[in-house]
């Protein structure tokens, strides 16, 4: 198992310039052809509204747009292109963003999105692309620090272990990566300290797991209540000097729709490393 295609999701913005980064790195190492997605708010304004704006205001908020669309796909390209990456594809979905998101991310192995900025005006834009891609597509997400990535990702990687089918899933859709990383620790975190024979058992079963892939990883199982349980996960993660964390990616039902877990949303606004998530 290898990547083939990344795609990542592209805007105006400088944390687009850094996934770009990150997505053309990864393609360099599989190799695989980069997608770029350029995805942007859409215009909140209500058919009745628009009936009533000028044409001409019209014409300039489309030509603008047009713009810097244009603007930010001659900085994908020269991004992928320095890096040398060989096949290279940009598109720009039209119709519901979160709908062509998903749609176009089932179609790559590996989809590169960045962490929602917290106190900046399009985190609800992202926050809501990050979890209907997660949660709908069916493939792995990497969540890219918005403070961007200087370093190696993936060289000792962080695997917050948990038998589920949703870390099972993030293991496995990590692969390519934990093959090449120099440290693999998987860290359990269980609320109390009466180990069951079945926490013995699937430690053992990843351990054993990842060494037939030929991945020496260590595993290691911490009591803690769930409430600290992405705290000390950040924690681990900084003491080994972690440039990746692997984990699932979890959600539970409010109404209609989906908001984080409460361990992947700490994760999320508070990771300073790449995130690998699958649900």
């Amino acid at each position: 198992m290898t990547y083939r295609s990344i795609l990542v999701h592209v805007d105006g913005t400088e944390r687009s310039e850094a996934r770009t980064r990150v997505a053309s790195r990864l393609a360099q190492v599989y190799p695989a052809e980069v997608v770029g997605a350029y995805l942007v708010p859409g215009p909140d304004v209500s058919p009745f509204a628009t009936a009533l704006i000028p044409p001409d205001f019209v014409e300039r908020r489309l030509r603008l747009a047009g713009d810097a669309q244009h603007a930010a796909e001659a900085k994908f390209r020269a991004i992928v292109q320095a890096a040398g990456v060989k096949h290279v594809e940009f598109r720009a979905p039209v119709g519901d963003v979160g709908e062509a998101a998903i749609a176009h991310s089932r179609y790559a192995d590996l989809v590169v999105l960045g962490q929602p900025p917290r106190d900046e005006p399009d985190y609800a834009f992202s926050n809501d692309l990050a979890n209907a891609v997660l949660m709908c597509s069916g493939r792995p997400v990497l969540f890219v620090p918005y403070t961007g990535v200087e370093g190696p990702i993936g060289e000792r990687v962080l695997i917050a272990w948990k038998d589920s089918r949703e870390t099972a899933r993030a293991v496995a859709d990590a692969l390519p990566i934990l093959k090449d990383a120099k440290r693999v620790l998987a860290v359990a975190i269980a609320p109390d300290e009466e180990e069951t024979l079945k926490d013995l058992v699937t430690d053992k079963q990843i351990e054993g797991f990842l060494g037939r892939h030929e991945i020496k990883a260590q595993v290691k199982r911490i009591v803690a209540p769930d409430a600290d349980a992405g705290e000390l996960l950040l924690s681990h993660a900084a003491d080994i000097g972690a440039d990746l964390i692997v984990m699932g990616g979890y959600s539970r039902p409010r109404f209609a729709q989906l908001v984080w877990g409460g361990v992947s949303k700490l994760i999320l606004n508070s990771m300073t490393v790449p995130v690998l998530m699958s649900h």
